[in-house]
């Protein structure tokens, strides 16, 4: 967590992960003492929205192809049977997958594999916004549902094959990587967050890397910082990778 100033005016930034286990909490100290200094809470997208009925139809019908693309076509033999063994190993029939875009699958896949390794609580963003409404503070958004939602819908276009494979490999690994994550991001280690995190992907998919982080990062930095101009105290609340 991060104050920042301007002259006599200030905000909070604070770096979070999406998802968490229940022995997490409580969090570290410096966010509950940003909370209790702010009277506003500004999260990446507006977390009220993404838990409307007709939100999740809308976020479905534009992550599954509709024409006679699938995975199965799409993707190299070897790919789509790696992507089979990794969905049968926990239990979820490739069938069901198989009309998915990359963006869903990365999506779909990392729920139940955190679901598995017992990270299924809610995360920092989660935990915050209940708060904030509970405690009557006023809610913000960096970017709509709908940005957000079109960076997972083109996720890997024209390039498929290689992002599943990656998806694949680094699920794969999450159970060694995710005790590493969630150190470096408790210590405020912003080089090892990009060690663990980005390095991998600038390399293998610099254009994902540009439009998941640089892209989004450039189009709040405005709204950001006119936060720094008002007299209301945000605490800004986005992931931890993006700090990095």
């Amino acid at each position: 967590v991060w104050k920042i100033s301007r002259g006599d005016r200030h905000f909070y930034l604070g770096g979070t992960i999406h998802i968490l286990g229940e022995s997490d909490y409580p969090l570290p100290g410096s966010f509950d003492a940003a909370y209790a200094k702010s009277a506003a809470l500004v999260f990446e997208t507006d977390i009220q929205k993404s838990r409307d009925p007709e939100f999740s139809e809308s976020f479905m019908a534009k992550m599954v192809y509709s024409d006679n693309r699938t995975l199965k076509k799409l993707l190299t033999p070897a790919t789509f049977q790696s992507l089979t063994i990794f969905a049968a190993d926990r239990d979820v029939p490739v069938d069901a997958l198989n009309q998915f875009k990359p963006g869903l699958v990365l999506v779909s896949l990392t729920l139940l594999e955190v679901e598995r390794l017992g990270v299924d609580g809610i995360g920092v963003d989660e935990f915050f916004f209940s708060k904030a409404v509970k405690d009557g503070k006023n809610i913000h958004h960096l970017e709509t549902l709908e940005e957000q939602i079109s960076f997972f819908e083109n996720m890997g276009q024209g390039n498929e094959d290689a992002l599943i494979a990656y998806i694949i490999k680094d699920l794969e690994t999450l159970p060694s990587l995710l005790p590493v994550i969630k150190s470096t991001w408790k210590s405020g280690d912003l080089t090892g967050l990009d060690r663990a995190i980005l390095a991998p992907l600038k390399i293998d998919f610099p254009k994902l890397y540009q439009s998941l982080f640089i892209d989004r990062n450039q189009q709040w930095m405005p709204r950001i910082q006119a936060m720094a101009s008002t007299p209301e105290i945000e605490f800004i609340l986005v992931g931890a990778a993006h700090l990095a």
